[in-house]
C-alpha cells in the first residue's frame, strides 16, 4: 500500500451518558484493529498514513449493554483530510461527535 509521509491519529472515547461500558471494533479494508472494551472515559486510538489516491477509510462498530450494534465512519479521507490530523471522537448514545471548524462540536448520525 502506498502512503504519504504524514500520520493521522484517530481517538475514540467512551462518553456515554450513564457511564456504561462500550464495546468497539474498528477496521479498514486492510487492517482489523480488534475488539476493545472501553470503560467510561477510556480511549482507543490508532495511527496510520494516507493512501495517495484518497481512499483511506476506517469504520467502527459500537455496542453498549444489550443494545443494537451501531456503526460509524471514524475516518474517511475525502471527508477528513482537511478537517483533522488528530481526529478525536466522543461516543454519545445519539451518535459519534467531534470538534470541527473553529472548535464547533459536531455530532453525526449512526450509519
Amino acid at each position: 500500500m502506498l502512503t504519504l509521509a504524514w500520520a493521522i491519529e484517530v481517538k475514540v472515547t467512551n462518553t456515554l451518558e450513564g457511564r456504561e461500558n462500550l464495546n468497539i471494533h474498528c477496521k479498514s479494508k486492510d487492517d482489523d484493529l480488534g475488539r476493545h472494551l472501553l470503560h467510561f472515559n477510556q480511549t482507543f486510538q490508532w495511527t496510520f498514513g494516507h493512501q495517495i489516491f484518497g481512499k483511506t477509510l476506517f469504520f467502527c462498530s459500537i455496542q453498549w449493554g444489550n443494545g443494537q450494534l451501531l456503526h460509524f465512519d471514524a475516518y474517511v479521507q475525502t471527508r477528513d483530510l482537511s478537517v483533522c490530523s488528530l481526529c478525536e471522537w466522543y461516543i454519545k448514545k445519539n451518535g459519534p461527535c467531534r470538534y470541527e471548524d473553529f472548535n464547533a462540536f459536531r455530532c453525526y448520525k449512526w450509519n
